[in-house]
């Protein structure tokens, strides 16, 4: 049994070192209605247009983690991408359910206006990246420290949410690309079993409904569910996966484990069955069964 891990999610954060303070502004409205945050959304995708990038989206998860992250700072009148609780980004971001396949964050202190933040961090190698990074969403924040000077925090935070796949497409390509490898390999395709199919389904949405690799009944669980559908085995292998956002990730991840040579997948198996499924957060649950029928 091959058991997968939640893939690492990339984040790319950077702290700006803070600018001249101006004393101009002393109050900021909330976040949801802040014509300066809309400023500062619109400037970062002018900045992306001017480099042939798709706009960035307004997301409100990523939205309140950045708000809520720029107020911690103003009010502990410390920037930096640790949370006063100790939270990184992508923790923050995490806890207000963001199904990220990767983020950023890019935090500034001091610039009273979007133009001056925005030019300090275009002008910043690391935060410049962010801006221009493989995002597609985006959530901003600003605060003023208490205090006659009322200094301005500001946060940024990006995200690519992971895909939302039709779970038939999502199979049916998975087993394609395994059948590929077996192709290249001098073997013949797997081919796809409905009973097998029902039963890795069945334990996709057994794993993603529990968001965890563990189904019911464990592995011996899986051979009494094959029986139970009717599919006569000589043979069965299950392997289960967290985490990997697409079918490619998968068959990669599948083809290349170096605790499992050779792979299931160019195995003496003939048959196949493939599942998917998300958990509520929107973590991937893969399933999938190889099999060599019992022949009369």
């Amino acid at each position: 049994m091959r058991r997968g891990l939640r893939s690492p999610v990339a984040v790319l954060c950077s702290i700006l070192t803070p600018s001249a303070l101006s004393h101009e502004t002393r109050a900021a409205e909330g976040p949801e209605v802040d014509p300066v945050l809309l400023q500062l959304v619109e400037a970062h995708n002018r900045e992306r247009a001017e480099h042939d990038l798709p706009p960035l989206k307004i997301q409100s998860q990523l939205m309140e983690a950045a708000r809520l992250q720029a107020r911690d700072m103003a009010e502990h009148e410390k920037m930096s991408h640790q949370g006063s609780d100790g939270s990184t980004p992508s923790r923050r971001i995490e806890r207000k359910g963001y199904p990220s396949l990767r983020t950023g964050e890019n935090v500034a202190y001091g610039q009273p206006t979007v133009e001056e933040v925005m030019r300090d961090w275009m002008n910043s190698p690391h935060h410049r990246r962010n801006i221009l990074g493989d995002f597609s969403e985006i959530g901003v924040g600003r605060a003023l420290a208490e205090g006659d000077d009322g200094a301005p925090y500001w946060c940024v935070d990006f995200g690519r949410p992971m895909p939302k796949l039709d779970p038939a497409k999502a199979t049916t390509e998975l087993v394609e690309r395994l059948n590929r490898a077996r192709g290249a390999a001098g073997l013949p395709p797997l081919r796809v079993d409905a009973k097998l199919q029902s039963v890795a389904q069945e334990l996709a949405r057994d794993m993603a409904e529990n968001d965890s690799m563990r189904t019911r009944g464990g592995e011996l669980g899986t051979f009494e569910r094959v029986e139970d559908e009717g599919y006569r085995y000589r043979e069965v292998y299950r392997s289960i996966a967290s985490g990997y956002p697409t079918p490619q990730e998968v068959a990669r991840s599948i083809l290349n484990r170096e605790d499992d040579k050779p792979p299931a997948a160019l195995g003496d198996s003939s048959d196949i069955g493939a599942g998917y499924a998300t958990a509520e957060d929107g973590t991937p649950y893969w399933c999938l069964l190889f099999a060599i029928p019992q022949r009369d």
